[in-house]
């Protein structure tokens, strides 16, 4: 039952954030200056007017802001691209999201696997060369950008073998494109090594400090096998926190990189948000920013769900 109760405070609680980003994503599009139209060429001034009045921009502010309001929390439409006649938001995000999911997906895969498998491995050989080089390569993740290893790998991986070394295109990777499985492999792997960073740091720090704890002491007391130890004490608890940023972290890499999907030419939801900012696309921005913000809401109520499955010492309240 209070699970059940905290499960709708928290959808309450959901509506009313969607309700805040919706109007502050809609009053700071408005405050910047120009509009869709102006982002057009030279356009008659009667044409202008027509299409002010086809996409509602004639009316008031407040007028536009009750209108899209309704249009979007009760009918769950986004409206039509001001860029691209007749292209409605809602079909760019269900034609675009899977693809931008989809390297999402794999690359906190990757990211996870990798992170709690080093994270481990740098915890039981502390401060040792394992240890060292894992953290050397943590700090490198965590502060180099993401891009800049997407602009590493195109070059390395595949504009110097398709040039220099003269490797046949055909089996080979590609510098940009997306269609085939080998165009998951650069924007993946550029994507997951700061979620490697992020989970290693944290998953040592973690296993540092249980290793610490009464309740490990006391297990080893009882001579429990190294192995117990480690998988049933150690791991089980210092992995709880990796817990509470992993459905973020796919939130963030299931919307697609900005960059990186431009640099692959990957035709995500990534892209078309960066378009849209730059073409000021009034209804693509509201979209994919509702979108984006709900998702991530859900995702955070499931971390929250699974925290209490997982640790039998959190209840809600």
């Amino acid at each position: 039952m209070r699970l059940l109760r905290f499960i709708f405070q928290r959808l309450l609680l959901a509506v009313v954030t969607l309700l805040a980003l919706f109007t502050l994503t809609f009053f700071l599009m408005r405050a910047v200056p120009g509009d869709p139209l102006m982002r057009t060429k030279e356009i008659p001034e009667e044409t202008r007017k027509n299409l002010e009045a086809r996409y509602g921009l004639d009316k008031p502010l407040h007028i536009q802001y009750v209108i899209q309001l309704k249009q979007v929390f009760l009918h769950g439409d986004f409206g039509t691209s001001f860029r691209t006649v007749g292209r409605e938001v809602n079909d760019i995000i269900r034609e675009q999201f899977p693809v931008s999911a989809s390297i999402g997906i794999i690359s906190v895969l990757i990211g996870v696997s990798i992170g709690i498998v080093l994270g481990i491995i740098a915890a039981l050989n502390r401060n040792g060369i394992i240890d060292r080089t894992a953290m050397f390569l943590c700090v490198a993740g965590i502060s180099l950008p993401s891009f800049l290893f997407a602009y590493l790998f195109q070059y390395g991986f595949a504009v110097y073998p398709l040039t220099v070394l003269k490797i046949s295109p055909e089996s080979w990777l590609r510098p940009a494109g997306w269609g085939e499985t080998r165009d998951f492999v650069m924007p993946a792997i550029s994507m997951a090594l700061g979620i490697v960073a992020s989970i290693t740091r944290m998953l040592k720090s973690q296993m540092i400090e249980v290793g610490f704890s009464e309740y490990v002491k006391t297990a080893k007391a009882k001579g429990v096998s190294l192995t117990r130890l480690i998988v049933m004490h150690q791991i089980r608890n210092a992995i709880l926190p990796i817990i509470s940023i992993i459905f973020p972290i796919l939130v963030f890499t299931m919307s697609g990189s900005l960059i990186i999907e431009n640099i692959f030419g990957i035709p995500g939801l990534g892209r078309s948000y960066m378009t849209s900012i730059q073409n000021s696309d009034y209804n693509v921005i509201m979209g994919l920013t509702v979108f984006f913000g709900g998702f991530l809401i859900v995702m955070n109520l499931v971390t929250d769900i699974l925290y209490g499955i997982i640790d039998p010492r959190i209840r809600v309240g």
